[in-house]
């Protein structure tokens, strides 16, 4: 019997204090392949884009609690083998990742991204920086509470290490979790694979954030914002090349049973400029 595939649209903003997350998850659900059978979900999430305030050192902690746990109730009620995830930021990835966490005792995550996403209320203030820590049991104590298995830190590998900031080192360090520097500009598949066949993993959930690639190779990250001004000291910018994070995915899916699958922060910088010619021309209303 083939197995059940869904597809979740989450377009959670909040998470990450900026409106263009939204967009980039309705134009991902748009220019993805069909596939007959795979059935697509979107968590409604408000799109008035107004500033929201922080609570418990948490920027919008309500709104992205309620969001996430809209997410686990769609995934329990549908019960599936396979998530396909569409952010957003990547808050997205708790709630899939958390439920194959309880379907396969044989799960690994690996985790593309600039950041490592172990952060905590005290360390950072939006909670697209926890959802990894989150999903470990760490992170911010609320969410982290939606979690009811929470991943063990030798199901994890963390990939795209470039430069960070210590403290980041340092969670990686006292969490436990294995992470792999990244070689020049491209990720090492095969240290990857050598850690999966390791450690017995038979399923795999992939969380890619745009942001890990080189914003000069790959268009559609946080850093080719038009509005940017200083890099914020907690962001390190992305150096893979669009073609080797490919390469590796193609690889990782072949050696494994990819039941998981995540793209977050893909940010659509040139579209939200077209919205904003829309927005200011009459005949649009």
């Amino acid at each position: 019997m083939e197995k059940k595939t869904i597809r979740l649209i989450v377009p959670d903003w909040q998470a990450g204090d900026n409106p263009v997350y939204y967009f980039g998850a309705k134009i991902l659900q748009v220019i993805a392949p069909k596939k007959e059978g795979q059935k697509e979900i979107t968590i409604p999430v408000p799109d008035d884009f107004k500033p929201r305030e922080r609570e418990n050192g948490v920027t919008a902690q309500s709104a992205v609690y309620q969001q996430v746990k809209d997410t686990v109730s769609a995934i329990d009620k549908e019960a599936p083998d396979k998530i396909i995830t569409f952010g957003g930021n990547c808050l997205v990835s708790q709630a899939p990742f958390a439920y194959l966490n309880e379907k396969y005792d044989d799960l690994g995550v690996l985790w593309v991204d600039a950041h490592p996403d172990i952060s905590n209320p005290e360390i950072y203030e939006n909670e697209h920086a926890m959802v990894l820590a989150n999903l470990l049991g760490a992170g911010d104590p609320k969410l982290s509470g939606l979690v009811r298995k929470t991943l063990k830190p030798s199901q994890v590998r963390y990939e795209g290490m470039q430069g960070g900031v210590d403290v980041e080192q340092a969670e990686l360090d006292r969490l436990g979790v294995s992470y792999a520097a990244a070689k020049g500009n491209e990720l090492d598949a095969e240290g990857a694979i050598s850690w999966i066949r390791e450690n017995g993993i038979k399923h795999i959930a992939f969380h890619l954030d745009c942001d890990v690639m080189d914003p000069h190779d790959f268009y559609a990250t946080y850093f080719n914002n038009p509005a940017l001004g200083p890099i914020p000291y907690n962001a390190a910018t992305g150096h893979m090349k669009r073609a080797s994070v490919w390469d590796f995915i193609e690889k990782i899916s072949k050696e494994t049973d990819l039941v998981g699958f995540t793209i977050a922060e893909y940010m659509p910088w040139s579209a939200m400029q077209m919205r904003e010619l829309m927005k200011r021309t009459k005949i649009f209303g």
